[in-house]
């Protein structure tokens, strides 16, 4: 049985918006936007503590929630020591979102969006051992010292579960959503912008050399289909897989770098399909961003992503990439609007709002806003 947790206010670690957006960033900046409309009745105030290095511009607009600067630091530096000591001389309970905890302070919420780390050391690049060792310690404090532990997928919760022997309950998940991705378009300039692919008849991707990305599936598949051409988004430098980087080019990849949120909705709006083919995924944002846009989206078969997307998808065997694109399209899918309908930035603040609501015992008296 859970011991009564005592707290006078829910704060927010907001280290992630010293950061660049990516998936877990996302999650977390979404999810703090969608919590503004439930902290509006919540039986204690809700606190967004970021450090001095956080930019003005990226804070979000909050009606409900305090925003504080906290310290003189950043980095891990301050999410360590000086966020933990806010937390300690307010008695707060800490969301922390993006699969790191503070290490020093149990009272806390950690989401890990998946435990790959702990699980697959082999998708870390050996030059990195130790980001993957404070990795696997930051999985392991978070789910066994956490009051609670979210996640993004049954499939996580299912790993996390079994790999530290926890209780089902102490693990909730928290689905992403996809509304941050506007699937309007003010202005459709593609033809201009991109007049090196024909609208339709591109493949997109978005993708990194994190080995769980597997974007070598990518260049396999465009060298077995020469006649299609494929767009790929996101920091690829061929030059970084070593000696063999010939191996890795193709005459029908396009590699556009880092793209805008602007670009990205018009890659995929022209595309002809999005392709997801990767070896591990906590959740998976983009083939959902691509569902929303109205793009058929060619998805890996592994881990969390049948779940995720159940028949609204074409599957593919990551780990075979000789497969004609025209034949895997060719195979049925449900429409996605009770899908998209599912996952919700705003859903998934409520679930969180309500299990912070739900923990035995009650919040200190006073408040500090």
């Amino acid at each position: 049985m859970m011991k009564s947790i005592k707290f006078s206010c829910v704060v927010i670690n907001g280290r992630f918006l010293e950061q660049k957006i990516t998936g877990v960033q996302r999650f977390a900046l979404e999810v703090t936007k969608a919590l503004d409309e439930f902290a509006a009745s919540s039986p204690f105030p809700y606190i967004l503590a970021v450090s001095p290095a956080v930019r003005e511009e990226v804070l979000p607009q909050l009606q409900n929630i305090k925003i504080e600067r906290v310290g003189s630091r950043s980095g891990i530096l301050w999410e360590q020591t000086q966020l933990v000591s806010y937390l300690k001389k307010h008695k707060a309970l800490v969301l922390n979102l993006c699969s790191v905890t503070t290490l020093f302070y149990k009272k806390a919420f950690v989401c890990l969006h998946d435990i790959c780390y702990s699980l697959h050391p082999d998708f870390v690049s050996s030059k990195n051992k130790l980001t993957r060792a404070w990795h696997r310690l930051q999985d392991s404090c978070g789910a066994r010292r956490s009051v609670k532990i979210l996640t993004v997928s049954n499939f996580s919760k299912k790993e996390i579960v079994d790999y530290y022997s926890l209780e089902s309950s102490k693990v909730v998940v928290v689905y992403n959503g996809w509304q941050h991705f506007n699937p309007e378009i003010q202005k459709d300039d593609f033809a201009e912008r991109f007049d090196f692919l024909k609208e339709g008849e591109y493949f997109y991707t978005m993708s990194t050399l994190k080995k769980n990305k597997n974007f070598k599936w990518i260049v396999e598949n465009a060298k077995y289909n020469p006649d299609k051409t494929y767009a790929v988004a996101g920091k690829i430098d061929v030059k970084k897989f070593g000696t063999s980087a010939e191996e890795y080019e193709a005459p029908n990849i396009h590699y556009l770098g880092y793209v805008s949120d602007e670009d990205a909705r018009l890659l995929l709006k022209h595309a002809r399909a999005l392709i997801f083919p990767s070896l591990y995924e906590g959740f998976g944002i983009p083939p959902l961003e691509a569902l929303a846009m109205g793009t058929p989206v060619i998805s890996s078969n592994a881990t969390c992503l049948p779940e995720i997307f159940e028949d609204t998808v074409h599957y593919i065997d990551p780990y075979k990439a000789d497969v004609k694109l025209d034949s895997v399209l060719e195979s049925p899918v449900c429409d996605a609007g009770k899908l998209l309908d599912r996952y919700s930035w705003r859903n998934s603040a409520k679930i969180i709002s309500d299990t912070v609501a739900s923990l035995p015992g009650h919040s200190l008296p006073g408040s500090i806003v």
